[in-house]
């Protein structure tokens, strides 16, 4: 039976604020906060697709940068829970594997929230690749992935034991990976923009996250929690960010020519 996670909106959850600072090189700093700010607590994301396909151009002009943090602001941190090892001790471990879902910088700074730009009509050049998802010590590297619909997924297994993949999107299996042989490898094609969730059907403690989506302008917040997005045309636009386990939020945002947007994106819990 597959397990389904209900949608709960974070609202409930108390109130959360986000400064936004627009800056031109001459202009004068500002802070104000955002109204527009829509938060949700979800597991599972449907993109849904734009009404216009995106268009690629050979040079983006007078184009402007939206960068920032994402950071903590409650009152008392999440911890990550301890999973069992159940089998494999030989390879996996033994005792427990730390569930990576929480990882925080100096400052409670938040690590791999992926930021992303929604209905972006044009912009900079965009090309479907390859990417890797290695299966190594019973654990997925990396456990957050942000990629262009289009792009191959290459799965592995470094281990000496068998792996088995599996992709759920939109509470539906779109790959189903068995890997009995080390250095293994598998290609999925992700077609479609939205989130898919990736576990091991014989290790259940393993876990990673892939954000599909439909255009280039999308960053994952690093061990710092910064992000920056580059060679974004001047328009009003609607950011995203999504993380594991503090959810999803959504925000209006304006992004001004040759100039930097600056947030910091408070995450309560």
């Amino acid at each position: 039976m597959k397990k389904v996670h209900m949608l709960i909106p974070a609202f409930l959850m108390g109130a959360i604020y986000i400064g936004i600072k627009s800056q031109n090189v001459n202009a004068e700093k500002s802070l104000c906060k955002v109204d527009s700010l829509r938060t949700y607590t979800v597991k599972y994301v449907q993109i849904f697709p734009s009404a216009y396909a995106y268009q690629a151009l050979s040079q983006v002009s007078k184009a402007g940068v939206i960068e920032g943090k994402v950071v903590f602001a409650g009152q008392k941190v999440p911890e990550n829970k301890r999973k069992l090892i159940t089998k494999d001790q030989e390879v996996c471990g033994s005792g427990y594997k730390i569930d990576k879902v929480y990882e925080f910088g100096q400052g409670n700074t938040v690590k791999n929230a992926v930021v992303y730009l929604e209905n972006v009509k044009s912009g900079k050049p965009a090309q479907p690749k390859n990417i890797e998802l290695k299966q190594e010590k019973c654990e997925f590297h990396p456990r957050i992935m942000a990629v262009l619909k289009g792009s191959t997924l290459v799965i592995e297994n470094k281990d000496p034991v068998t792996h088995e993949a599996n992709g759920i999107f939109n509470f539906a299996t779109i790959f189903q990976l068995s890997q009995p042989k080390q250095n293994q490898k598998d290609t999925v094609v992700l077609k479609d923009a939205g989130l898919v969730d990736v576990s091991c059907n014989i290790h259940g403690w393993m876990k990673a996250w892939i954000m599909v989506l439909d255009n280039p302008y999308y960053a994952i917040s690093d061990n710092n929690g910064s992000f920056r997005i580059e060679d974004i045309p001047p328009g009003k636009y609607k950011l995203k960010v999504w993380h594991e386990g503090f959810g999803t939020k959504e925000l209006d945002v304006e992004v001004k020519e040759g100039s930097i947007t600056r947030l910091e994106i408070a995450y309560q819990k």
